[in-house]
C-alpha cells in the first residue's frame, strides 16, 4: 500500500491521500477519468481513448518492471490517478482527478503523495509536468506541491518541473 503525502498537516484529518498501485481490476475507472470531458480537454493528445486502445495500453504499462502508476485514494476511496513515464531520469507525470473530488485540492495532495514516492525511486531525480495553460486548478496543484513554472512551453502546454530529494 501506498503513503500519505507529505506536510498534510495543512489538511483536515482524514483528508490524507493514499496511492496504491493500480492494477487491472482498475481498468474501467482509469477509463472513465481518461475519458472525462475536462481531462480529454486538457490532454496532450486532445481526444478520447477506446476502450480496446486503453486496454492494450493497460495491460503493458502493468506488465513494465516499474509501471508507475497509482490509484489515489482518500478513506479507502478513490479519488483519482497519478502516472510516471520516466526518461533518463526525469519522470514526466500525468495526473487527473475524479469529476465529483475536483475543486478540493485533492490534486495537490495527490502530488504530494506523489513526490514521496518518488523520493524512494532510486531511478528519479526530477519530475516535469506539461499543463495546459488554461487548466489553473492544475496549475496550481502543481506549485502547491513544490513545482515550478520554467517559463518554457512544450506543444503549447506549460512546462513545470521540481527536483526530488532522495530518501532511499
Amino acid at each position: 500500500m501506498g503513503r500519505p503525502g507529505p506536510l498534510t498537516t495543512d489538511w483536515p484529518a482524514g483528508n490524507e491521500v493514499v496511492l496504491r498501485p493500480a492494477t487491472s481490476a482498475d481498468r474501467a475507472l482509469l477509463l472513465e477519468w481518461r475519458n472525462d470531458q475536462d481531462v480529454v480537454r486538457y490532454s496532450l493528445s486532445g481526444r478520447p481513448v477506446a476502450a480496446a486502445e486503453h486496454a492494450n495500453w493497460l495491460t503493458a504499462r502493468l506488465a513494465e518492471p516499474a509501471p508507475r502508476l497509482w490509484i489515489a485514494e482518500e478513506a479507502g476511496e478513490p479519488v483519482g490517478q497519478v502516472r510516471v513515464d520516466l526518461e533518463d531520469e526525469t519522470g514526466t507525470v500525468s495526473i487527473s482527478v475524479a469529476p465529483a473530488r475536483r475543486g478540493r485540492r485533492v490534486g495537490s495532495r495527490m502530488l504530494r503523495a506523489l513526490v514521496i514516492e518518488m523520493e524512494a525511486d532510486a531511478a528519479v531525480r526530477s519530475l516535469l509536468a506539461l499543463v495546459h495553460g488554461e487548466n489553473t486548478a492544475s496549475l496550481r496543484s502543481f506549485e502547491r506541491a513544490g513545482f515550478s513554472d520554467t517559463g518554457r512551453q512544450r506543444r503549447g502546454f506549460v512546462v513545470l518541473e521540481r527536483s526530488v530529494e532522495a530518501k532511499r
